[in-house]
């Protein structure tokens, strides 16, 4: 048995204040530093040129696992070559399509631009070209062909009147004949009038002039025909001919594919077909002369809409490829979606298509995606459309059956992405379980730890790191003493002494509350003190059931002896967990032991109320006792243990070594202090492990004796393997300092029963016998003064 010193119970941390001085390390200096290997998976993963080689980070929200592997990413991302941008355009050689262009990066609003700012001259300039002074000559030059044409079809019929004596008047959509008798014009009804001889004469005439007349007018659907042609080759020149330079100003700076050529080919034709859009015509008398189909006559309706540029993926001012975090994903977000859909006409296919959003896919294309894998698990359509464009690196886009928006096509999309995954190990775990595909995808596996050697040197990178990523706060200066007792606060979390919890997080958010604190106290600075009391509010805080279940103890609504002795009877320490916060908590275990052969009974176990683990803690204790006092000859007893009044179940098996106390001394009829508390795991040889939450289980016990008064005999027993776990709060350090509380480490059973009766244990001789008067002499005796009654027992009967 070990009594510790108040120097055992904590880990001061000491920063040198000239290498604090020194600059701080970055993002990924302090990755390499305190995640190393994290930072030799997520590195050997960026390097690995193998098909399908995504990434699955590890670990705990605010270790920084999200800014760490961004600046990874970032470093690896200036070694990619810069992906291009890539403008949705209409295919106008196939009615609703669409195709992707490609550019260089930046060059994409350029083109965009440039293709807006060209329709916006058609728009203004054309009208203007088809009512000036040229074109209406070289119309009226058309126009007064189609004129002498039709004259000279009608030549014979004039001739023929005037022979006759007809006169032929044209109207505006007719012909009339008069005959001309005396001078005077008589109509073909007013003949009637005449002497018969003059109205049979002028009858006939008025009927070959008439043949002779349709005989002409025969010719004139054939000549406006020539007329609407030669009209549309004018309007068809005259658009080409102020459109070439157009054209070819495009072709000079962004023709650098075939594709892109190809568009601008096609876009020229396109304006040509479609100039009735720019001029306030009707399109069969512009400049198309072919047959429209249904299909086409339901594009028209989409207007100019044809002649849009939906710039998808812009990479202007990007500096490297694309690194892009999401947290919350969906469908829309991750593969695209319309900002016009519901209000859109139902044949408006090309207006929605040049409405499209691109996806997180497409932006990220040729570089990284970091995504949360929880968000991708949310909806099951999300992840296998994901591994369905990862397995085949291309995207299709196709609108679900559920949705409002109106199908419009979009091509299918390749995609060089390599997809990041952040997550849980227990995500990690049970997708490579359910999913056959998941190890093909991610074969990068990297893992954050939440706990790092406590060293010097982690100790000064934590402390620089902090004070960077504060900098920015503008609010009071921290004192390096506060960052020192940050960092006691990390291995506090850690509960370890040479161990730090590597969540800075946490961190930051204790500073933020200190410099609250501070301005509430008119404090200029941040300092150790600062972050004292910091945590102690907190800890006052957050501490409202703590306060109740104490309570209940210093009162005796919850039984609990912390001086003088009993019989069977031993203060346990125990943890009692709420969400996050956590606290101790001394319960009384109490053991009785009679004669029998049911051996040890666990009253928890028997009625449903323990876990597997406390289970096994007792069966434990069975064996302990069959290979200490049963080696040479079986004892039988019956012997009960519980811990009083608990009433949720129990688990966990840091009870073992209090509960071999309280049987031990049932048996042997030998009082256990009760100003003690106990915790330690046992095994079958009386070796105590170490247990979890030593900290506040001793803290727990030591606020019931202060509330009481400190003895000055109180105190707990831990395991000896928990004391590098030791780092704990003021006061109680400051009680051991003074002598009036006291914490002992054992290693071994026979440290806690030396202690706890005041009796030597006893260790055995060569023949298993234990020395007279110790207490493991006691225990063998009463054991066989056990089976002595029962034997008497059996007789009797």
């Amino acid at each position: 048995m070990q009594k510790l010193t108040s120097d055992q119970l904590y880990r001061y941390t000491k920063i040198d204040p000239k290498a604090f001085d020194d600059a701080g390390p970055d993002t990924i200096e302090f990755m390499e530093r305190f995640h190393p290997r994290a930072y030799q998976s997520l590195n050997f993963g960026l390097h690995l040129k193998r098909n399908q080689n995504h990434i699955f980070i590890m670990g705990q929200s605010g270790v920084g696992r999200i800014g760490m592997t961004k600046a990874m990413l970032r470093r690896a991302a200036l070694n990619k070559p810069m992906p291009h941008d890539v403008v949705l355009v209409s295919d106008f050689n196939e009615s609703n399509k669409t195709q992707y262009l490609y550019f260089d990066a930046g060059q994409g609003h350029i083109f965009k631009s440039a293709i807006e700012e060209f329709i916006a001259q058609l728009k203004s300039q054309l009208p203007v070209i088809f009512d000036g002074h040229n074109y209406q000559l070289r119309s009226q030059q058309i126009e007064n062909e189609l004129l002498a044409k039709q004259e000279a079809a009608l030549e014979d019929a004039f001739d023929l009147a005037e022979s006759l004596s007809i006169e032929i008047q044209q109207t505006e959509n007719s012909f009339v004949l008069y005959a001309l008798i005396d001078g005077q014009r008589v109509r073909s009804a007013d003949l009637k009038t005449q002497e018969e001889a003059v109205q049979r004469q002028f009858m006939q005439a008025l009927d070959e002039v008439e043949a002779e007349l349709n005989k002409g007018l025969t010719h004139f659907p054939f000549l406006q025909h020539e007329f609407m042609d030669a009209g549309k080759r004018l309007n068809t020149q005259v658009v080409n001919e102020h459109l070439l330079p157009l054209i070819n100003a495009l072709r000079m700076e962004f023709g650098k594919t075939d594709d892109i050529k190809n568009y601008l080919d096609s876009l020229q034709k396109a304006v040509v077909n479609k100039l009735h859009l720019f001029w306030d015509q009707n399109s069969e008398q512009v400049t198309s002369s072919q047959q429209t189909s249904m299909e086409e006559l339901l594009a028209e309706q989409q207007g100019l809409a044809v002649f849009e540029v939906n710039l998808l993926v812009d990479h202007r001012g990007m500096e490297h490829a694309p690194v892009i975090y999401e947290q919350n994903v969906s469908m829309p977000k991750l593969f695209g979606y319309t900002i016009n859909s519901a209000t859109a006409n139902a044949t408006d296919t090309v207006s929605l298509a040049m409405n499209h959003q691109a996806g997180l896919l497409q932006k990220a294309h040729g570089g990284f995606l970091m995504l949360s894998v929880a968000s991708l698990l949310k909806d099951p359509e999300i992840w296998s459309n994901l591994k369905a464009a990862l397995m085949t690196k291309r995207m299709t886009f196709e609108i679900p059956s559920s949705s409002s928006v109106v199908p419009y096509h979009l091509p299918d999309f390749p995609i060089n992405v390599t997809l990041v995954l952040l997550g849980q190990p227990s995500h990690f775990y049970a997708l490579q379980e359910v999913d056959s595909q998941f190890d093909r995808l991610f074969k990068v596996q990297v893992e954050f730890e939440t706990e790092l050697e406590r060293t010097h040197e982690h100790e000064l990178v934590l402390a620089k790191k902090l004070a960077g990523e504060i900098e920015d706060w503008e609010d009071l200066p921290v004192d390096t003493s506060a960052l020192e007792r940050l960092i006691e606060y990390a291995s506090r979390m850690a509960e370890h002494q040479n161990r730090l919890y590597t969540n800075k997080a946490i961190l930051r958010d204790v500073l933020a509350e200190a410099n609250a604190y501070a301005r509430a106290n008119q404090e200029g600075h941040v300092s150790r003190a600062t972050i004292e009391a910091t945590l102690q509010q907190k800890a006052f805080h957050t501490g409202l059931v703590e306060e109740y279940h104490h309570r209940a103890i210093v009162e005796q609504q919850v039984l609990v002896s912390t001086e003088g002795q009993k019989i069977g009877q031993v203060n346990g320490l125990t943890v009692v967990s709420f969400g996050k916060q956590s606290f101790g908590q001394p319960v009384r275990i109490t053991a009785q032991a009679s004669a029998g052969e049911d051996g040890v009974i666990d009253i928890e176990t028997e009625v449903d109320m323990s876990g597997p683990i406390h289970s096994k803690g007792m069966l434990i204790i069975s064996g302990f006792l069959r290979g200490r006092y049963m080696r040479e000859k079986a004892h039988g007893f019956t012997a009960s243990i519980v811990m009083e009044q608990t009433y949720d179940g129990i688990e966990g098996d840091s009870a073992s070594s209090a509960e071999l106390l309280a049987l031990l001394s049932s048996i042997s009829q030998v009082p256990l202090r009760q100003d003690l508390g106990v915790t330690g795991a046992i095994n079958q040889f009386g070796e105590i492990q170490p247990i979890g939450g030593v900290n506040e289980k001793i803290e727990g016990f030591f606020k019931i004796c202060q509330e009481r008064g400190l003895t000055g005999k109180q105190g707990v027993i831990i395991p000896t393997a928990n004391m590098c776990h030791l780092m704990l709060d003021i006061p109680v350090r400051e009680a051991v300092e003074r002598g009036e509380f006291h914490i002992y480490a054992m290693a071994h059973i026979d440290d806690a029963l030396s202690l706890m009766t005041g009796l030597p244990a006893g260790k055995p001789n060569a023949f298993g016998q234990f020395p007279e008067g110790s207490l493991n002499y006691k225990i063998v005796t009463a054991l066989e003064k056990l089976n002595e009654k029962e034997d008497k027992d059996d007789k009797d009967d």
